[in-house]
């Protein structure tokens, strides 16, 4: 069976939320590339401490990557999830099939936060 690379937002996200964003994006990969396919699990619970986390886990996945068949990732017009855009470059650039989605549609949860989060520091505060 061939093998799936999900990137998903995973900083600030619970471990049920990204597990959720995964299984969609998995269901949609599947429909996308026409098979069944196997996911790299690369949800990482405990990175080691002492050191830049969200580098070290970047560095892991990319590690992961290169056992990948195929790539499914987000698109995020705010570019705020980086390590989600290197790995979307780096699948493209390796020539790795790859897929985006829209933010929006697999993670309500990120763009519901930043929309609350723009409206903390909205003059009219609603």
């Amino acid at each position: 069976m061939k093998k799936l690379f999900i990137s998903c937002p995973m900083k600030d996200r619970t471990e049920a939320q990204i597990r959720g964003t995964m299984m969609q994006m998995h269901r949609i990969a599947e429909a996308v590339f026409g098979e069944e396919l196997e996911v790299i699990q690369t949800y990482i619970p405990d990175p080691p401490s002492g050191m830049n986390q969200a580098l070290w886990c970047l560095g892991e996945s990319i590690k992961m990557l290169s056992e990948a068949d195929y790539f499914i990732g987000i698109y995020d017009e705010e570019k705020a999830y980086r390590g989600c855009a290197i790995e979307n470059q780096a699948a493209k650039t390796y020539g790795i099939p790859s897929y985006t989605i829209n933010l929006n549609y697999v993670a309500r949860d990120v763009v519901e936060a930043r929309a609350k989060e723009a409206r903390k520091y909205s003059c009219f505060g609603y």
